[in-house]
This record gives C-alpha cells, structure tokens and sequence, in this order.
C-alpha cells in the first residue's frame, strides 16, 4: 500500500501536491520544512503565503480552497505545529473542502523517543484527514506526513519535479441520488426546502431547482440565496417533508426536528452527514439539471413577521439587529460578505436588507467554531475586490494574528466590522439558561470591557467606533476596522418585544 506516511523525500512530496492538482501553498516556516519552502519558492507559477502561526495560516488556506474550489496545501514543520493544524482541519472536513496538510517530520527513528520536536504525526487528524492519495476524492483533507533528516538545500534538484496538475472531480452523482430526490418529491404531503451553506458553483443550478418546485423556502444567507427568493422565516417553516440542501441550517427548527420524527427529511449535502441523530436520509449529490419534478401548488399564507422587524428596528435604532441591517444596507453591490459566527449570522439572517445585490456569502459552519474566521475571511479575500467581513468581539480576540496576511492579498479592499457587545450574548438567546445568576453568565459570556482600536492601529487600518447608527455611513477607506458598540437596552428591548409578541 503506497501510503503518504512513507514519504521521506521532501521533492517527492512536493511533486504529490502538484500531480493532485495544488498551486496554492500557505508555509509556517520552520528547519524541518526548509528543504518543502526552498523547493516552492522556486517553482514558477506557484502562489505562496506564510504566517508564523500554523492555527491562523490553516485556517487562511481553508479560505483559499472555499474561494477557487481547489487543493490548497498548508505547511509546517514538525511537532506542536502539526497539531495547530487540527481545528481548520475538522472545519475543512465538514465543509468537504480539499486541504490538504503537508507535514514536515523527524526521520521515524525517532518516534517516542521523546526527542525535541518529535511527536507521533502518523495519523494525527484521526477520521477527519485521509492519509492515502489514492483514496483522496477531493471532498476532505488530505495529510501527507514527510520523514526528512536535516535540510540539505544544495542537495535539491529541481528538475526532478513533477508539474501535471490534475483537475479535480468532487462531486460524486449517480442517478439513484437522483432517482431517491425524484421519489422523495412523488407526493401529496407539503413540503418546505431549507437550504444552508451552499458552494458558489452550487447556488444557480439550486435556485433553478427550488424556482422549478414552486415549494416554499427557506434559505439562510450563507446559502447566497436569501435575498434572490421569497424565503421564509423561521417561523413560518411548516410542512409534513423536509428538503435539506447544503450545510447545518442555523434556525431553531431544524433542531426541533430531533423530537418531531414524523416530519420526513431528506438532506443533500457533499459531506453525506444527516446533521440529525434522528432517522433521516441523505444523497451527497445530485445532478440539479437533471431532476425531474412536478411543480408543485403553492398556498402562500400572508405573514407580518418581515413588517413588525422593520417596525422593531425603526423603534429601537441603536440595537443591534439594527446596526446589522445598516452594515447590509451600506456595502456595496457585487462584494464578498463573511459573517463570523454564531450571533453575526443570525442576526443578518434575521434583520439584513433583503435587496439582492450580487453579493457572495461565507461563513465556517461546518463545526460553527470561533476560531480563525478572520484567517478564512482573508483567505477568500484575495479574490474579491471589495471584502467585508461581519464578526462577534469574541470571534475576533480568537484571530487577532490574522492580520498578517493583509499586505499579501494588497489588492483587496478590506473592511472588518467587530460587533463588541462585550462578550458572547448569543448566550442570552439560549433557554436552558435562562435565569442564570448573573455572575455565572459573565462567567460563560467571557464578559470584558476592550476595545479594538489598539488592534486597528497595530496593522496600520483606518479605525472608527460607532455607537450612534446615524454615524455608521459608506465607507471611503480601502481598508478598515469599524468597531460598533450597540446599546445594550435597545438590544434588549428589541429582542423582548419581539419575542413576546
């Protein structure tokens, strides 16, 4: 068995990224891995970054791969450095994107000997990386583990390398997908679609398919189709089937569809996982263009919901699902918009101008973690004139190194608005803890009084902090920090009025 395991060649293990298709490499740089970064930096029609930290640069080259749907290679030396790679790593998996981490590592005479900088790499991503290139379907990492002794750049030759690319095929379709979907949709029972997180290349065959089902839908932003359909709101999803397209939906209903398992459900998601504990199923692919459905009689039910939040957010100006609707309002047609993380995305998915204006959305929702938004953000920055990137406090203080890519992607208009409610609140929104002491709270929200201003000058970024939503207007800087401070009672006042109705 040819396993990657069992490179001990640094040009070798180059030669493997290029034959699967990599030219993008994203370096933390180290002695293990010089004879790895002295052989990119010499191939032509190579694009490379670096970044002294392995956790922000894995997750900027998971931004890489999001962006051009390609095999992007983060790589590091050996020891604790493998294992900063292991939340970018799991994100990477659930979101079936092609990473792949090449580790450099000590020659396997010493493994647990307990030497410096020797741990057991062999394995160390556990189920959530594939360790045989001849296994890879593109839809996961890949790790690929070279043994080197000390570099020896004189010794290089060059001319060994192989430059094939391979176009990669990720989407494995087969017509009995097709042909459960078909079936799933042969019915008289009601049936609403929620669609989460969609690739780019996914959003226009998918919105062909809903436009084609006539169903009522719900589309989270981070599926790009939110502001192109009537979709509905949380509430308003009612229906005896459920068709799931893309990633995890953030609502409170797909949750409760735990306890109601006489509602039949059908995913179609790339990385084949139901997303429910329950009994459900699920297809990792379909060919859109060639499902055949009836157009199915949709009773549309007039709803208030969409004029009593725009009702809301006029009473209360200064909340933050205000400020949230002024940021979408502001930005400008045809950009790239992130939302980092959990309270930023139900927020604009709840108060956000519905107004379709060309843009793209993205978000790490395969785990829903913190960590490294702001590292994924820039990483699918670079192909996007104008950028801008919507993150909690907390998700922010999680990233601060992120930075460091700025000057490497130098073309790209960058704007980070940092929603600083002073710690995690999305934390108020969850009932189990509703009439938690106080000081419990502060505990589990990581409470804090900082402000970012230091963080904006650090980087040499246009700073502004807003706490009035009459100050929050066009921005006229290429690239900035825009801090916004929401009042803490018009949050609660809004959120209590809507609440109880």
């Amino acid at each position: 068995m040819n396993k990657n395991i069992h490179i001990t060649n640094s040009l070798d293990a180059i030669s493997q990224c290029l034959s699967l298709g990599a030219s993008e490499f994203v370096m933390s740089t180290g002695a293990r891995n010089a004879e790895l970064i002295y052989s990119i930096l010499n191939i032509n029609n190579l694009e490379y970054y670096s970044h002294p930290d392995e956790r922000s640069a894995s997750f900027f080259a998971l931004g890489r791969t999001l962006s051009t749907h390609k095999p992007v290679v983060i790589l590091t030396t050996s020891g604790t450095a493998v294992a900063e790679l292991l939340p970018a790593c799991i994100e990477a998996y659930y979101q079936s994107a092609p990473l792949i981490l090449l580790t450099a590592d000590r020659p396997t005479r010493y493994q647990n000997s307990g030497a410096p900088q020797s741990i057991n790499q062999i394995d160390i991503f556990g189920q959530y990386a594939e360790t045989d290139s001849h296994k890879w379907k593109y839809n996961q990492p890949l790790h690929i583990n070279v043994h080197l002794e000390e570099p020896n750049l004189k010794s290089l030759n060059l001319n060994t390398l192989n430059h094939s690319n391979i176009s990669p095929s990720i989407n494995d379709e087969t017509s009995s997908n097709t042909k459960l979907l078909e079936d799933f949709f042969d019915t008289d029972e009601t049936i609403n679609i929620i669609v989460g997180t969609l690739s780019t290349e996914l959003r226009k065959p998918v919105l062909r398919f809903i436009e084609q089902s006539n169903c009522p839908t719900y589309a989270e932003s981070v599926s790009g189709l939110r502001e192109k359909i009537s979709s509905l709101q949380p509430s308003e999803i009612n229906a005896e089937r459920i068709l799931r397209i893309g990633g995890i939906p953030s609502c409170r209903f797909w949750r409760d569809l735990e306890d109601n398992e006489e509602i039949k459900v059908l995913s179609v998601t790339q990385n084949s996982l139901p997303g429910l504990s329950r009994q459900s199923d699920v297809i990792n692919s379909v060919n859109w263009n060639n499902v055949k459905i009836r157009r199915r009689s949709n009773i549309s039910t007039s709803s208030t919901e969409s004029e009593r939040i725009d009702d809301l957010l006029k009473k209360h100006p200064n909340s933050e699902p205000s400020f949230i609707r002024k940021i979408s309002e502001i930005i400008p047609n045809n950009s790239m918009v992130f939302l980092g993380n959990s309270l930023p995305i139900r927020e604009w998915q709840f108060a956000a101008t519905q107004s379709d204006k060309g843009n793209d959305f993205y978000a790490n929702r395969g785990v829903n973690g913190i960590d490294g938004n702001i590292s994924t953000f820039l990483g699918i920055s670079k192909d996007y004139n104008n950028s801008f990137g919507i993150f909690g406090d907390l998700t922010t203080i999680y990233d601060l190194n992120s930075l460091w890519f700025l000057e490497q992607i130098n073309k790209t208009n960058v704007h980070i608005f940092v929603i600083n409610n002073g710690g995690g609140k999305i934390f108020d929104h969850v009932k189990s803890l509703e009439g938690t002491p106080d000081f419990i709270m502060n505990t589990i929200k990581n409470s804090h009084t900082l402000d970012f201003s230091s963080w904006a000058q650090m980087w040499n970024l246009d700073y502004s902090l807003i706490q009035n939503i009459s100050d929050l207007n066009d921005l006229n800087s290429n690239r900035s920090v825009v801090e916004i401070r929401p009042n803490d009672n018009d949050t609660y006042k809004f959120w209590d009025e809507f609440k109880n109705r």
